[in-house]
């Protein structure tokens, strides 16, 4: 009987050491990501974004991405925005990322010419695995006295210095302080890309082209519905 309740007690003292040790490894790199992820932008507006067309690179191993890089010429895939018309052109842009983490999946992100002329991540994630990646962005566009945060999305392939087949996804997210006919509708957005496949590396201080009309009115997230 003593052998019993020795043998007894070994196996809860084994069970409890492994539970313990479990928790104490913290969360996968899995659940890191994801909870990243859905924190940027919530669920159903990735499957929004992914039924427009978006190819969404999931994992936890995303090639190095740091560096700016232009997407010209910058055209639209596809969109729910009511009356737009897919292959309009807009303005020529830029994309900086910087500070990638390989711990935690952070990035940051700087843009300009795709919600205004320029954009600052307040939040960002990266996804990926061998050359394929994705960047997700919260950004928070103002117009007047009226605000909407947006998700900006970028996905691609690193190719050398460069990236190639980018695609940029831009959907509100949050409308509640947006006013009535400011901006697009919470839950509408827009897919563009870079129309000859590649995204060259520039200098960081580069300047993007608007084509002689005004780089606000002609981004991919232009606020006004048209």
């Amino acid at each position: 009987m003593k052998r019993i309740l020795t043998f007894s007690f070994l196996i809860s003292v084994v069970l409890f050491s492994c539970s313990k040790d479990e928790k104490a490894k913290g969360p996968s790199n899995e659940e890191i990501l994801t909870k990243k992820i859905a924190d940027i932008i919530p669920q159903k507006y990735l499957d929004t974004l992914k039924l427009l067309g978006l190819n969404v690179h999931e994992g936890v191993n995303p090639p190095n991405v740091e560096g700016t890089y232009k997407i010209a010429p910058h055209k639209l895939d596809s969109s729910n925005v009511p009356g737009d018309r897919p292959g309009s052109y807009f303005s020529d842009a830029l994309v900086t990322f910087s500070e990638q983490s390989t711990t935690d999946y952070s990035i940051k992100l700087t843009g300009k010419n795709f919600l205004s002329y320029a954009d600052t991540s307040i939040a960002t994630a990266i996804s990926g695995s061998g050359n394929n990646f994705t960047v997700y962005g919260k950004v928070k566009a103002v117009n007047g006295t009226y605000s909407a945060v947006f998700a900006l999305v970028f996905t691609g392939t690193k190719e050398g210095n460069d990236l190639k087949n980018v695609r940029v996804a831009i959907i509100n997210i949050d409308n509640s302080r947006g006013g009535s006919g400011i901006f697009i509708q919470e839950g509408t957005g827009r897919i563009g890309f870079d129309e000859d496949g590649t995204s060259p590396k520039v200098a960081e201080k580069s300047a993007p082209e608007s084509g002689g009309r005004s780089a606000f009115t002609n981004t991919l997230g232009h606020f006004l519905q048209q």
